[in-house]
């Protein structure tokens, strides 16, 4: 990939309030990875689905 240096992530990958896919990388700066509003929808649905689908998940 041609362009920006890779950066290292510091924390693990969050779905913000937008329904983007974000991390924060070694130099304080928050990336999106996906900014699909549609993901978060979809998570949510998962989420009431019944059973452990989602068990052991970070909070999610």
């Amino acid at each position: 990939m041609e362009g920006f240096p890779p950066v290292t992530p510091m924390t693990a990958l969050i779905v913000d309030d937008d329904g983007r896919l974000t991390y924060v990388g070694a130099d304080g700066c928050r990336r999106v990875i996906v900014g699909d509003s549609d993901l978060l929808q979809r998570l949510q649905q998962l989420r009431k689905l019944r059973g452990d689908e989602m068990e052991g998940g970070c909070g999610i």
